[in-house]
């Protein structure tokens, strides 16, 4: 990988680190101010991950999507600006901290992947594999950024009955999901001859759309608080699985990504 794009992703993760740091001093010192100052480092971190992936890009000469390594970097990507744009709307200041708490984590994540470079395999080479690995990205982000708040609200009882944030990521979430399968579906046909193949990556998937379905059905129905939050950490259980868990455990079609 070039030094540049290196460079610029280890500075993504250094200010990642900062933000979660601020995030955290925010919370001791009870101070609003270090909470926005956490927040506007973690948009800089977006900033510096931004310009690593625009690197990527132009060094590879294709988008940087074709395998887990550079998938998550994807995901990375949708963290921080999903979680500053319910931040700005909710002012719940563990949002930003979650963003920033799953950026360093996903980092570390991607830093024990293979980072090496392959020529594009034939099944990729499709004007499909952008959208679709993208709104699957997106998806496991915003559901990530959920789990997260929803974690907080279980260790803060009183924070519990403040969900909408919750449901409103998860809503986000469960569309580019339905985006993601569904255009997968289309590309599965183009390059495998068939729309679906009960490969296990495409069954998790399902799975995991019909456990967030369920979760929002349930939301209708009354589950708030502590019911809705354990519904959504088992929901995200699901969505790790199915991004890493197939990946090792299971391999099929779906084995480079």
């Amino acid at each position: 990988m070039a030094k540049e794009v290196v460079f610029a992703l280890n500075l993504a993760f250094a200010l990642a680190l900062f933000a979660l740091a601020a995030s955290a001093t925010g919370w001791v010192a009870r101070a609003p101010r270090i909470h926005r100052a956490a927040a506007a480092i973690l948009a800089a971190s977006w900033l510096a991950l931004t310009a690593g992936l625009g690197l990527f890009w132009v060094r590879l000469g294709r988008p940087p999507l074709s395998n887990q390594y550079e998938s998550l970097l994807a995901l990375l990507w949708f963290v921080a600006p999903l979680a500053l744009y319910f931040y700005r709307g909710s002012r719940r200041p563990e949002v930003p901290a979650a963003g920033a708490l799953l950026s360093v984590l996903f980092f570390g994540g991607a830093a024990l992947l293979d980072s090496t470079v392959r020529p594009l395999m034939p099944a990729l080479r499709s004007n499909w594999l952008i959208i679709h690995v993208v709104s699957s990205m997106a998806a496991y982000a915003a559901f990530a950024l959920a789990a997260a708040a929803a974690a907080w609200g279980l260790f803060r009882k009183e924070a519990l009955e403040e969900d909408e944030t919750e449901l409103r990521l998860v809503k986000a979430g469960f569309a580019f999901l339905t985006l993601g399968i569904a255009t997968g579906s289309v590309w599965a046909e183009s390059a495998w001859g068939a729309y679906w193949s009960w490969d296990p990556k495409e069954t998790w998937s399902l799975l995991t759309w019909l456990a967030y379905a369920a979760a929002l059905h349930l939301r209708r129905s009354g589950w708030r608080g502590k019911k809705f939050a354990l519904m959504l950490l088992a929901c995200f259980a699901l969505v790790m699985f199915t991004y890493f868990g197939v990946n090792f455990l299971l391999g099929g079609l779906h084995s480079y990504g």
